[in-house]
């Protein structure tokens, strides 16, 4: 046993590591700086981030300043204009630090999301946009309305080719929450796995074009375009910490492969934790880093457990096909549900009930709304791309009526509670049981 946890130095430096944020972010060390211009009232120019989200009487956006990222409430009325993603204004206001909210630290919730306080504009002088301020997202998304998507339909394809979502509707968000179909308009492993898949098709002509296995110099060249592709995907789509851990474990497999190795396991997974961070290490409090580790880790664990079960299974060549996508698919599924299941009910409230249906009918209609969506942004208008728009949009509708009709199916959702001991208990109980599998082997 002592030699399998020596076999994974990435998970033994994680442990520390996460300690040593605990304890820097504890004595306030992690956040920004107190600047000067707190509670002061003078000129500041914010550049617009995210578009507006409505409260009761402003518009509330998400902007950049000198002093870093804060929410901006602009007051609604007649003479203020709704603002856009890139948009840089001028106001007299002040940044105020939050306040708490009864026992809540609502100040360091906001700092550990990188929000270091807001500020109430009542009037403000509005600067020409500059084409460059405008997020490398929001104009290819502009892109995309303009080949010919709208509606919900582009708002979901937006999310899953490039990771933008501020477009999509509350309503349509909900529905994909409530069938178990949050994480496809999330950008993580999924989507990158699918553009992986597409890279290595198109170098290797479909498999039909591989490097010998002596060729060195082939598979380090295949291997680098890989890894420079999936690295410029991870920045396409704003680097969350989904996509960069699903990239840096293909580039952990393929710099495997230009030394003879392959394989993801707990090493890869700890090595991508490690890496977002020592770099961002505010992002241990994200939702999103939380569920895509949960998920990653229990389908690592489970991958071995279901390889054995189908090589015990013989069956002719078509029959083994479909039984490999079923088996994988309702695992994978099930693996990951059982590694969020706290998260998930911990953060938002409830349980999807019909989550395997959800995601035999949704991953496969992802699977080929991801290339779809993103040959229709790259052909544009042209008469290849019209087409190739039109596939797009019908996807994305049959995706966002599937898990409309889910969601709407009787007892699709119920609440449930759970707090952070019953959480620690339950990954305990989980980690007890991988090991016991596991080391049957």
């Amino acid at each position: 046993m002592l030699d399998r946890i020596r076999a994974y130095p990435m998970i033994i430096l994680l442990l520390p590591l996460v300690v040593a944020i605990l304890f820097c972010e504890r004595i306030g060390v992690l956040y920004p700086e107190e600047k000067a211009v707190y509670d002061s009232l003078c000129i500041h120019t914010f550049i617009i981030q995210s578009e507006n989200k409505p409260t009761t009487q402003y518009e509330r956006y998400e902007a950049k300043t000198y002093g870093g990222k804060v929410y901006v409430y602009v007051r609604r009325d007649s003479t203020n204009f709704l603002l856009h993603t890139g948009d840089t204004i001028l106001a007299t206001t002040r940044i105020r630090k939050a306040d708490s909210i009864g026992t809540f630290d609502y100040r360091k919730y906001l700092l550990r999301q990188g929000i270091i306080g807001s500020a109430f504009v009542y009037q403000y002088e509005r600067k020409p946009t500059a084409s460059y301020s405008i997020p490398l997202q929001k104009r290819l998304y502009n892109r995309l309305s303009e080949s010919g998507l709208e509606g919900d339909e582009l708002a979901t394809v937006g999310a899953l080719t490039l990771g933008y979502k501020e477009d999509l509707d509350p309503a349509l968000k909900r529905r994909f929450q409530a069938s178990g179909a949050a994480h496809v308009l999330a950008v993580s492993g999924l989507h990158t796995g699918i553009i992986y898949l597409l890279v290595i098709s198109i170098l290797t002509l479909g498999g039909h074009f591989r490097p010998r296995y002596e060729n060195q110099l082939g598979r380090c060249v295949i291997s680098s375009i890989v890894i420079a592709v999936m690295w410029g995907y991870a920045w396409l789509t704003g680097m969350t910490p989904s996509v960069v851990r699903a990239v840096v474990m293909v580039t952990i497999v393929e710099v495997g492969r230009m030394l003879y190795k392959q394989g993801i396991n707990l090493n890869s997974i700890g090595a991508a934790a490690v890496f977002i961070l020592l770099v961002r290490p505010l992002d241990l409090w994200s939702v999103g880093f939380q569920l895509s580790f949960a998920a990653t880790t229990a389908i690592v664990l489970l991958a071995k457990q279901c390889e054995r079960l189908f090589h015990r299974i013989e069956m002719t060549g078509s029959q083994k096909r479909l039984y490999a996508w079923l088996l994988g698919t309702v695992i994978v599924s099930i693996a990951a549900q059982l590694g969020t299941l706290p998260l998930t009910i911990h953060y938002f409230g409830y349980v999807s009930t019909y989550f395997l249906l959800t995601n035999l009918i949704v991953l496969p209609i992802a699977t080929f709304l991801v290339p779809c969506g993103l040959v229709s942004l790259l052909l544009g208008g042209s008469w290849l791309g019209v087409w190739f728009t039109k596939i797009t949009f019908s996807l994305s509708w049959l995706m966002n009526h599937s898990v409309g009709w889910i969601e709407s199916l009787p007892g699709s959702t119920f609440p449930a509670s759970a707090n952070g001991g019953m959480i620690a208990i339950y990954y305990l109980l989980l980690l007890l049981l991988a090991l016991i599998i596991n080391l049957r082997d």
